[in-house]
């Protein structure tokens, strides 16, 4: 009998549809599987923290330091910057001052303007004989050019990229070094929240009337060498040698201030940051006043903030408003309002262009600023480190930072909230699904 080419061709179809149907498939499950590997559908586990002791009580710093695994160093505030032109000013004018070493951390830079004129400044110390090291993070760099990275290390720069893609291990590329840290001779050290790129002067074209809110803090002392050391941590994570010689982290007199130091590193359920968030919180008998571009909290977050606000505590919420640079960030975290503004929370969208700064005000005698944001990228897949302390001049300047930035802020009531439109309902749900990755 002879095959029946029709019958043949049938078959034939029927196998290409299946294949066709079964790659479809499989590309619809590969991002839900990829978030089962992450562990994004455990159940979160919301815990109570009762009879935290109060800012002036001499325990709370050793509740702070066992919660959430911070660390004391001392040192002393040298400086406070806030916008994009004093921000880079401000980098630049101690890189130039560099006499010994440069070491440099970051997670974002472009081309442009404010990436050449960092390049210049490093050549010049470079060419002058400072030992300098930049760690940059591979996914927030991708867009700088070889070209761009050959023309430092030409000059004996070094270049390291943190957590390159790596097909033995594809999952760690979501964990990235979120923190920007600049320090100079082992003797300063500037902590914010601005990465290397234009993006920060703002763009009149996307509905920007000023640069993106930012700021930026320097410390003298102790402090400096201990957060080298973080530096050196990841430095030779990625390969690189360090040697202490070099180095010369020499002790230095602990006369200033305590500083508490929590870097937070990539885990799939435990989060030193939020918990040092928490116990803050908890602590606060006047004022909590947060600022956070990508504010996602979660329910212990909220939880915390409630039972502030319950306590006749003021709490204020700083974030980004339309006119930001990640749009479904928004959209998810304003799923979350719902209940903080039923409470009485006051949640304030900066209005003039990008809110980008991270900082926590606690009544008047605890801050902490640095790389973290309210979501789950900062508590449980980034690199993060944030300074707390009870600095008075770190307290007065955070507090001039948010009243001037609330009086340019509209700030949401509840029936706003519940007036929202379903386009954004629908969105602000789906971005939930996916906010670990966002």
């Amino acid at each position: 009998m002879k095959p029946n080419p029709k019958s043949e061709k049938s078959r034939l179809n029927i196998w290409k549809s299946g294949w066709g149907l079964g790659g479809l498939l499989a590309l619809l499950l590969l991002p839900l599987g990829y978030l089962y590997l992450r562990g994004a559908f455990r159940s979160s586990i919301d815990y109570n923290i009762t009879n935290v002791p109060g800012l002036e009580d001499e325990r709370f710093p050793l509740a702070v330091m066992g919660l959430s695994n911070s660390l004391e160093a001392t040192g002393q505030m040298t400086g406070f910057w806030s916008g994009a032109d004093d921000i880079y000013a401000a980098r630049l004018n101690a890189i130039r001052q560099a006499q010994r070493s440069i070491r440099f951390e970051t997670y974002y830079m472009t081309p442009g303007y404010r990436a050449d004129q960092f390049a210049a400044a490093l050549i010049e110390r470079a060419q002058a004989g400072v030992d300098i090291h930049l760690l940059v993070d591979d996914q927030g760099t991708s867009s700088l050019s070889d070209e761009y990275w050959e023309s430092l290390q030409a000059t004996g720069i070094e270049v390291r990229f943190f957590r390159e893609f790596n097909w033995r291990a594809p999952l760690e590329y979501n964990s990235r070094t979120h923190r920007k840290l600049l320090l100079i001779d082992g003797q300063q050290v500037l902590i914010g929240g601005a990465g290397i790129s234009d993006e920060w002067d703002g763009d009149p074209e996307e509905g920007d009337r000023l640069p993106w809110l930012e700021f930026e803090v320097s410390y003298e002392g102790p402090v400096v060498n201990f957060l080298e050391g973080k530096f050196l941590q990841n430095w030779a994570y990625e390969g690189g040698t360090i040697d202490l010689e070099q180095y010369r982290m020499e002790p230095q007199p602990e006369e200033d201030l305590p500083l508490y130091i929590t870097d937070d590193t990539s885990t799939l359920n435990e989060s030193k940051m939020r918990m040092l968030f928490q116990v803050s919180f908890l602590a606060a008998n006047d004022r909590i006043w947060i600022s956070s571009p990508y504010f996602v909290p979660d329910s212990n977050t909220r939880a915390a903030l409630i039972e502030a606000r319950d306590q006749g505590v003021d709490v204020r919420v700083l974030t980004m408003s339309e006119q930001n640079n990640k749009p479904f960030v928004r959209y998810a975290a304003r799923e979350l309002y719902g209940d903080l503004v039923s409470a009485g929370v006051q949640i304030c969208e900066y209005q003039p262009s990008m809110m980008h700064a991270k900082a926590v005000l606690i009544d008047q005698g605890w801050a902490s600023t640095g790389s973290a944001n309210f979501d789950p990228r900062s508590y449980f897949h980034n690199d993060e480190l944030n300074i707390s302390t009870s600095h008075p001049q770190l307290v007065e300047n955070l507090e001039r930072f948010f009243d001037n930035a609330l009086a340019e802020s509209d700030c949401l009531t509840e029936p706003q909230w519940q007036a929202r439109p379903w386009s954004e309902r629908i969105r602000g749900q789906l971005g939930l699904i996916f906010k670990n990755l966002m």
